[in-house]
């Protein structure tokens, strides 16, 4: 066999693998919502953070990624830490070029990550497997400043500084807690934790522990949820503190 037949025939298993391994965009995928016009607002509500795939059905790249977002939404389905922080949607912006004209759509597939509470979208440049969206998901709730947060809990705590009877808050506390459900009583038994060892080792321990807790974070040693269990003790110190916007 000739060197170019076995470059041609090379070349057609290569085709013939990649459209093997890529699928159906517009097909519907478990852990990932679909957009349209009609429900893109309500869904992508700033509620929690999303990263949406604008795609065209005829895309090449888009069908080789469709197997990807598929992994990705069973992913963050089972992810305990993902699946109430963010959502996986697709949005065919070529068929809904109105969404594709809002948000500035110029090439397909373009990924973009809308933020928790809000604000612009960003563009997502990261790599294309499964993994590196969870990665990069995992590294958007770590950063999220309300990250732990309960706002029931934090009215709760605001004063707790200042309070001449902080057991009585730590009561309180733990009594609210146990009316919670899912992430927030996940949550809210860090509150409690956190009080207990307030209580325990005196006031300067919510400073000093906050102080250590950016240290490590901040030095890379850590990842994954660990880290994200850190991120999420430092917005409670905040709140604690008086440091937290409320």
């Amino acid at each position: 066999m000739s060197t170019v037949r076995f470059s041609l025939l090379l070349a057609a298993l290569l085709a013939l693998l990649n459209a093997a391994c890529a699928g159906d965009p517009d097909e519907s995928l478990p852990g990932v919502i679909d957009l349209t016009p009609a429900n893109f607002k309500t869904v992508v509500d700033g509620k929690r953070g999303a990263l949406v795939e604008f795609y065209a059905g005829w895309c090449g790249h888009c069908k080789s990624l469709t197997p990807e977002m598929k992994k990705l939404g069973e992913a963050v389905q089972t992810d305990p830490l993902l699946k109430n922080r963010v959502i996986v949607a697709k949005v065919n912006a070529d068929k809904h070029n109105e969404l594709g004209s809002e948000y500035g759509i110029q090439g397909f597939p373009t990924i973009k990550y809308f933020p928790r509470g809000g604000g612009e979208p960003e563009d997502y440049n990261g790599g294309r497997k499964s993994k590196n969206f969870v990665s990069f998901l995992k590294k958007k709730v770590q950063e999220d400043r309300g990250l732990g947060r309960v706002d029931a809990l934090d009215e709760l705590v605001k004063d707790y500084t200042t309070s001449t009877d902080k057991a009585a808050i730590v009561q309180a506390v733990t009594d609210k807690v146990k009316t919670l459900e899912g992430t927030d009583k996940e949550d809210g038994e860090l509150y409690v934790s956190i009080l207990n060892k307030a209580s325990a080792k005196g006031p300067e321990y919510l400073s000093t522990e906050k102080a250590r807790l950016e240290k490590v974070l901040s030095s890379g040693s850590v990842e994954g949820n660990k880290a994200v269990e850190m991120a999420k003790k430092i917005s409670i110190f905040k709140v604690l503190l008086g440091e937290a916007d409320l």
